[in-house]
């Protein structure tokens, strides 16, 4: 499990973080990782590609405009989160993960980063980075079923 007294760790991917910034499905359950990680119950990681993807996301949700942009940027990275830069091992793990799970490399980079830290992965994103990633065997757990 973490250090620093935490109870739990995971890593999450950028499809958890969106919902912290709009009301769709899972927000709630999304909203509660974030929360044990403010309260410091939860030691919450991501690799640094999660920002510009967040980002971008958020760039084509029709109730954003760049001022609400810019200040989901911000809280974003107010929250500190536990952030892994990628580097070599990182991509060449998630290389591994993308080529055995056909998925993208950026799907499957957080995916990597939870194998190499030896806790699970968070996804939203049940059709692709899920049941490709889950059914090879990879740390990857569904948002739905993290909080029940």
């Amino acid at each position: 499990m973490a250090g620093s007294g935490s109870e739990i760790e995971v890593v999450i991917d950028s499809s958890v973080a969106v919902k912290w910034f709009t009301r769709e499905n899972e927000t709630d359950e999304a909203i509660a990782i974030k929360s044990g990680h403010v309260r410091g119950t939860t030691e919450v990681w991501v690799s640094d590609l999660l920002y510009h993807e967040v980002a971008n996301a958020l760039r084509f949700k029709d109730d954003f405009d760049e001022k609400k942009l810019a200040l989901a940027v911000e809280n974003l990275f107010g929250l500190h989160l536990n952030t892994r830069p990628v580097d070599q091992d990182l991509l060449n793990s998630a290389a591994s993960i993308a080529y055995h799970s056909e998925v993208t490399i950026n799907d499957a980079i957080p995916v990597a980063l939870a194998k190499l830290r030896g806790t699970v992965c968070i996804t939203a994103d049940e059709n692709t980075q899920f049941k490709r990633t889950k059914a090879k065997g990879y740390p990857v757990q569904l948002l739905s079923r993290e909080t029940r």
